[in-house]
């Protein structure tokens, strides 16, 4: 279940009316709720499972991912998190909102029981209560840390000129000699994201950049003789 905080800074309320509660669907890819998160100015975000999935998660890990997630996967799972016995103890601990965050999951566990499926838009298959304590806080929010370097990823990047990949400025020209390619630049994925799409979209932009920057070096000999 994923979890959205404003961050808590003394004298300063949180950009969000209802803190501890949740308003994306869950079974997003990590770019679509990395892009939601990013839009939440000063928000944290928390992912939040019981012990029966953690134990299940545990099991999955060493065959279900590369070696990279996996160190990941390890980290979170077993230090990298906030563990109480209640969500009531586990919300105070994270600085969010107690009665948000059960009232939040109490819900979610009453759709679970139902089989009616989840409220907001999760996968019928995927939705099981928890309510197997303890109870855990994993951190996904946009920030440097040494176990989770990249707990999510962002959707677009940088607008560029469309025939050379030249980044562009608000009102549309191109910055000289700047270029963008990947994930670094608007193309495919800025709107949505399916695993394999980057490959692709690097790939093309990377080589439309590669062109543009070599029939600009190779037009400046040509503008330098003229010149002399």
């Amino acid at each position: 279940m994923a979890v959205l905080q404003p961050a808590a800074r003394p004298g300063r309320r949180g950009a969000r009316e209802q803190p501890g509660r949740t308003d994306l669907q869950r079974d997003l890819l990590r770019a679509r709720i990395g892009d939601h998160v990013a839009r939440q100015p000063d928000s944290e975000a928390y992912l939040v499972i019981d012990e029966r999935v953690r134990a299940e998660a545990k099991k999955q890990a060493p065959r279900q991912t590369l070696w990279f997630q996996r160190l990941q996967a390890e980290y979170v799972l077993r230090m990298g998190h906030e563990k109480a016995h209640d969500l009531a103890t586990l919300a105070q601990r994270r600085g969010i909102d107690p009665y948000g965050l059960v009232d939040t999951v109490e819900r979610y566990n009453a759709d679970a029981r139902s089989g009616t499926g989840d409220r907001m838009g999760k996968d019928p298959a995927h939705v099981r209560p928890l309510e197997t304590g303890p109870f855990y806080a994993i951190d996904c929010s946009l920030r440097t840390q040494p176990g989770f370097p990249a707990p999510m990823i962002t959707l677009g990047g940088l607008t560029v000129d469309e025939s050379t990949g030249a980044v562009t400025r608000d009102d549309g020209t191109a910055v000289p000699g700047l270029y963008a390619a990947g994930r670094t630049a608007v193309g495919v994925c800025s709107e949505s994201y399916v695993s394999g799409l980057s490959i692709a979209d690097c790939v093309f932009s990377g080589r439309r950049a590669a062109v543009a920057v070599t029939a600009r070096q190779a037009a400046e000999p040509k503008q330098e003789k003229e010149e002399t």
